[in-house]
């Protein structure tokens, strides 16, 4: 629910510092006008659009959208005039300031000038992030969700001291939350990429045309995903039998595990059985050339003595097969990309081989330890792939694309260690050169552990690695969740987030519950969750509806662990708050399930997975004190 509320303390100090360094606001009452140029492309109309519903919101009063020509020849009341697109004011502003008309993918251009603000950037979809960008810095605007945003009260709108010059390093964005499915949440989060895939119970709508439009993977529809080709494009019931050789050898046998990718009759036709593809759905600017989501690369001694010449890397022919499909594909489609993993046996990077400029590769850390930065040494496993990514840094340079896995797969509805990583991690895939970033959230869950917090974290880091991600943090939890909740949140986050040093454990991203944290510490973080939600009923029933969300994570280990945690509790003189028994705890926990909507708690394809789940909660035995895992 779209909320007006006050401006919060750090916005009203940059009016307030604005103002006494040369008068932010236009004066007070008058309304401004969205200028538009003269012949505004669908992007600027929309661009416009948005800023006259965003002011609207704040001012109380909707402005008026004008040409440019009525402003200049003296037809538009002279009031504060906020230029949108590539107005000629746009144009000489830019000039003045950078002195190249010219931008970068998604730039924007934000300044102040004579009589109002530009804002303009690359023609594409940058208008409407500048836009955006404007409500957000200068006006205090914030879209915690895609049904949950603050616009401040203003009397004025600022128009002085703005100036803003950006281009995004990370030229792919794409933040893959249930929430981030709305497309014109996933445009003000700045996101601009879309894919599809099996792990899907939501329809993702495409951001469309006047939105700016997205980047976008081809989908393959034999297993409903856009990733991991090799079987889409070759799938083994219509070749293999008649074509054993185009598939790997493995201890002396051929095998439909992947692909002999020195085969040159499999080779050609692959390529054919792709641009057959890409005739059939022109739209798509990225299509995968990879490996299968399983092991059994061909041992046969052609495709050894490629990976002997990359250093012994599998990747080397992976990334070799990868090229030789790019160029075939940019004859006829020069603006397709080719898009191929360095995923488990292909993460190490070849010694000799490079991506064409149409190839990029998505290198992934599925891997890793999630409960710290994949920088830190003291991780046997985060070292190696940062010697991964650093290496992948030299080969790949400006063609390197990062698939980052941000959520618990296994159970959504539990917490998950990681929220402390994100901003560390996103400023090492920028540091090493990354152009894309994909980052793997809760796409299924509408209640998963605190989603909509990690979704607005990334999609700001992903647009900015420079932004304070504590700042990004303490504004999020008292303005999503409501400022008498915010501080136990907060507790219960750190709670979370250092239980693993206090364990000495790692956590990857499918944990069946939380061993990483003590006995002692889940009782804690119960008690924390309990007091968020009892402050937050004091700021209205949507702030506590959406901290009695993110308590569902903690019911749900404790009717995993009840009897266990409950002795536990008595021992330590710790008050017990749940139901006197396991099966009402369960019953509680489904129904609160049930009213938040929620379709699975954990990755599936199918929406029958949770009642399942159900039905095994109810039935599990609790002897020992903790139930079985049922995966």
């Amino acid at each position: 629910m779209k909320r007006a509320m006050k401006l919060p303390a750090f916005c009203a100090l940059l009016v307030l510092s604005a103002s006494a360094a040369g008068s932010v606001a236009a004066p007070q009452g008058l309304l401004p006008a969205v200028v538009l140029p003269d012949s505004p492309t669908a992007v600027e109309r929309s661009a416009a659009k948005e800023l006259a519903d965003g002011l609207e919101k704040c001012l109380g009063k909707r402005p008026e959208c004008v040409a440019e020509s009525d402003v200049r020849e003296g037809r538009a009341p002279a009031r504060p005039s906020l230029f949108v697109g590539a107005t000629r004011a746009a144009k000489a502003a830019r000039s003045a300031a950078a002195g190249r008309p010219s931008y970068q993918v998604d730039e924007v251009f934000l300044k102040s000038v004579k009589g109002g603000v530009v804002l303009d950037g690359d023609p594409a979809r940058a208008p409407i992030y500048a836009v955006d960008l404007y409500l957000e810095k200068y006006c205090g605007v914030r879209w915690w969700s895609s049904d949950a945003a603050m616009y401040p009260k203003l009397g004025a709108v600022p128009v002085a001291g703005v100036d803003l010059s950006y281009a995004p390093q990370f030229k792919y964005r794409e933040t893959y939350y249930l929430d981030g499915f709305d497309p014109l949440f996933k445009v003000r989060s700045k996101g601009n990429f879309s894919s599809l895939t099996r792990y899907m119970l939501t329809d993702m709508a495409f951001i469309p045309p006047e939105l700016g439009g997205n980047h976008r993977l081809y989908f393959f529809e034999g297993r409903h995903s856009a990733y991991h080709s090799f079987f889409e494009i070759l799938p083994t019931n219509t070749y293999f039998n008649a074509h054993p050789e185009w598939y790997s050898l493995i201890d002396g046998k051929r095998q439909p595990k992947q692909l002999c990718l020195a085969n040159a009759e499999m080779k050609a036709e692959y390529i054919q059985e792709t641009l057959k593809r890409l005739r059939g759905d022109p739209s798509v600017d990225f299509i995968q050339v990879s490996q299968n989501d399983w092991r059994g690369y061909c041992q046969c001694a052609a495709c050894k003595a490629m990976m002997d010449e990359d250093g012994g890397a599998p990747s080397g022919p992976y990334l070799r097969f990868a090229n030789e499909v790019a160029e075939a594909v940019e004859k006829e489609f020069p603006n397709v990309r080719i898009d191929t993993f360095a995923y488990q046996f292909t993460r190490t990077a070849p010694t000799k081989t490079r991506p064409r400029h149409n190839v990029v590769v998505r290198l992934c850390d599925i891997e890793c330890d999630f409960a710290r930065p994949l920088v830190d040494p003291s991780s046997p496993l985060n070292a190696e792939f940062a010697k991964d990514i650093a290496d992948w840094k030299r080969v790949a340079g400006g063609n390197l694309y990062v698939w980052d896995y941000l959520a618990n797969f296994k159970n959504y509805m539990l917490p998950h260690p990681n929220i402390s990583q994100i901003a560390p991690n996103i400023r090492l895939f920028a540091a090493n050169g990354a152009v894309g970033v994909f980052e793997q959230g809760d796409a299924l869950c509408s209640a998963g552990s605190f989603a909509t917090l990690r979704h607005y974290l990334t999609a700001h880091l992903l647009w900015d690695p420079s932004e304070d991600e504590n700042r990004l943090m303490d504004e999020f939890l008292s303005g999503y969740y409501g400022k008498s909740a915010a501080s136990a949140l907060k507790n219960f986050i750190a709670v979370v987030e250092n239980g693993p040093r206090k364990t000495k454990m790692s956590v990857g991203c499918g944990h069946k519950g939380v061993p990483f944290l003590t006995a002692d510490d889940k009782l804690l973080a119960a008690r924390l969750m309990d007091e968020a939600v009892e402050a937050a009923e004091k700021d209205g029933e949507p702030f506590a509806a959406r901290v009695r969300r993110e308590r569902l994570s903690v019911d749900h280990y404790m009717i995993l662990n009840y009897d266990a945690l409950r002795k536990h509790a008595a021992a330590k003189n710790v008050p017990w708050t749940r139901p006197e028994t396991r099966g009402e705890a369960v019953e509680n926990w489904i129904r609160d399930v049930k009213a938040f909507g929620v379709k699975a708690r954990r990755e599936t394809t199918s929406a029958k997975e949770i009642e399942s789940y159900f039905g095994r909660l109810r039935d599990a035995g609790s002897g020992n004190g903790a139930v079985p895992m049922p995966f």
